[in-house]
């Protein structure tokens, strides 16, 4: 064992940042991949942002046909995330912003709730 004094950190601030950015993206990709295989081809950043920019136009639930599989998943995701991390964490908080803001993210609601709405 070692004296109090000579003791080191096991985790450091900046590890324990990187760490739990690494976990982020991991899970970010792990959903988009999910989705991306549920969803086919018509899976993408850009699909997602239309589709949400639709909801949000309408004020609720896309057209039928018009829902791109997969995209509802990856936002449920960034959502969490930042209810996570809420402003405790700046760095994570911004990361988790711009990947929601990647695929345009918005989510069911009267009205429907933007990034705005959830703090980014």
């Amino acid at each position: 064992k070692l004296f109090p004094a000579q003791r080191r950190e096991r985790n450091p601030p900046v590890l324990a940042s990187f760490a739990a950015m690494a976990l982020i993206l991991r899970l970010l990709a792990f959903a988009a991949m999910l989705a991306s295989a549920a969803a086919g081809a018509g899976f993408s950043p850009e699909a997602c942002t239309e589709m949400f920019e639709t909801m949000k136009k309408l004020g609720g639930p896309v057209p039928p046909g018009e829902g791109v599989a997969g995209c509802v998943e990856v936002c449920s995701m960034v959502k969490e995330l930042k209810d996570y991390w809420g402003t405790s964490h700046s760095e994570m908080s911004e990361f988790v912003c711009a990947k929601g803001k990647l695929y345009g993210c918005v989510w069911a609601g009267t009205p429907p709730k933007t990034l705005a709405d959830i703090g980014c």
